[in-house]
């Protein structure tokens, strides 16, 4: 089957022609409405800890980026929004099109290097075979399929907002190859491997991740052998100005810690050497209980040392879908959290120590935590922009990249019935359109993301750091 290609350039003219009804439009109240959103959307922060929810809200606030990484949940209750009036889709008409297990978020920064045989990495002299794919899979849930897809578009569209220069028409080649390359995946007409990486952006990921990987970089900078020449983690004294640092164990996380560590899944003959717990990494899950664990295999030395992370996950935002009520295929959170990512992946064991655990009312993620393990980052890339090593090709190339990794998960996981998706979304892309609009909703979603960004940003001022909600908890 061949798909007939849309130019940009053209697909500008059909913007313009329908930007008069799809920008977003003024609404006195949409500032209450927004934080209304998040308030809900962060109430487990707000009353176990309001200072971590805002050091979360202050790196929202710096960067539209980051904004949107924080603001799935907004993104979501806006399309359910019934006083608003929007365009609908021409796609998404086939029972199980609204049944696809989604991958949630898949911004650009939800991608990135994985070394599938990670045992020991860390210690390897030859250069691995790395594997691209999503990297955060937290907020996997099924729903119609070209929700993520235009998720992943918002996500291009807000890193172009760094990007000098990057107006309409770089954005709308982003999202056009965004769109071909997942409907390339869908069809079967390409696929993604690491080893024919043609974007600069992607392939300064893989060389810096090889050159982080072969010097053990995260291991050297989060540890360091003490006078016995056991490896502990080098500690911060207290968190630093954004609330990020690597903090000492309080005896209540200790003895949290010593529980999940007696339920991991490591290697025979790994012993847990030492625990700590982190805090600033992430945007929507910052907040989140993070500890990382430093073992070995049970070898002398430290070349078989590793670390993991193992970090809470909570409910995710719960995509506007065609049914009212979600299926069991997964049937606890630690199931969800273990096997939504083994069902996406290009390969179940795509990080080994992939894993999930309960501890009460908690469920944690277990995830390598080696230096093997990276993904894009948005300032890089602004940096690599400004400083002229990389241009609209690398974006675009970039975006077909994101594409093609969707559609290929897309098709992995069976639908929320059991069904083989294939058919299905064969099917939906063997109509015209779909560039198109996805073009509309992509610019649409982006001018609302940056008049949503302003409102936040006003409203920390005026309500406070937790948007006024500290004031309400107990």
């Amino acid at each position: 089957m061949r798909t007939r290609p849309i130019r940009a350039r053209s697909a500008l003219l059909l913007l313009a022609a329908l930007s008069g009804c799809s920008g977003a439009r003024p609404d006195a109240g949409r500032q209450a409405w927004l934080v209304e959103q998040l308030v809900q959307d962060n109430l487990v922060w707000t009353s176990r800890d309001p200072a971590l929810l805002a050091a979360k809200y202050q790196k929202m606030a710096a960067d539209p980026y980051d904004f949107m990484r924080g603001s799935l949940g907004v993104y979501y209750a806006d399309l359910q929004r019934t006083s608003e009036r929007r365009a609908t889709t021409r796609f998404v008409s086939l029972a199980e099109s609204g049944a696809v297990l989604l991958v949630g978020d898949p911004h650009p920064e939800n991608v990135g290097t994985f070394l599938p045989d990670a045992q020991g990495a860390d210690a390897r002299s030859e250069l691995p075979g790395l594997v691209l794919d999503f990297n955060d899979l937290d907020g996997a849930a099924f729903g119609p399929w070209i929700l993520d897809l235009r998720r992943a578009a918002v996500g291009i569209g807000a890193l172009t907002l760094a990007l000098e220069g990057c107006e309409a028409d770089c954005r709308a080649e982003a999202v056009v190859a965004l769109a071909e390359g997942y409907t390339a995946a869908v069809l079967g007409l390409d696929e993604l491997s690491a080893s024919r990486a043609a974007d600069n952006i992607t392939l300064k990921l893989l060389e810096d991740t090889v050159e982080d990987g072969l010097e053990r970089k995260r291991l050297d900078d989060l540890t360091a052998p003490g006078d016995d020449g056991q490896r502990r983690f080098l500690l911060d004294e207290a968190l630093d100005d954004e609330g990020a640092g690597l903090l000492a164990l309080s005896d209540e996380e200790a003895a949290q810690l010593d529980r999940l560590v007696s339920g991991l899944r490591l290697p025979p003959g790994a012993r847990a050497l030492d625990g700590a717990r982190r805090y600033g990494s992430g945007v929507a899950s910052s907040p989140a209980v993070r500890y990382v664990v430093l073992y070995d295999l049970g070898d002398e030395g430290d070349l078989d040392d590793e670390l993991i992370q193992l970090r809470e996950v909570t409910d995710p935002p719960t995509p506007p879908s065609l049914r009212p009520t979600l299926p069991g295929l997964f049937d606890s959170q630690a199931d969800r959290a273990e096997h939504a990512p083994r069902l996406l992946w290009s390969s179940p064991r795509l990080d080994p120590r992939l894993d999930a655990l309960s501890d009460g009312v908690m469920t944690f993620k277990v995830l390598s935590y080696s230096s093997w393990f990276d993904g894009y980052n948005h300032g890089d890339i602004a940096e690599d922009w400004a400083e002229g090593k990389i241009g609209p090709a690398d974006l675009a190339a970039l975006a077909r990249s994101v594409g093609v990794l969707l559609g290929e998960a897309h098709l992995r996981a069976p639908t929320a019935s059991g069904e083989d998706p294939g058919p299905t979304l064969r099917a939906e892309l063997a109509q015209p359109g779909l560039a198109e609009e996805l073009l509309i909703d992509a610019e649409a979603d982006l001018s609302q993301l940056q008049a949503d960004y302003a409102h936040f940003q006003a409203a920390l001022d005026s309500l406070g750091p937790c948007l006024g909600a500290d004031e309400l908890s107990p």
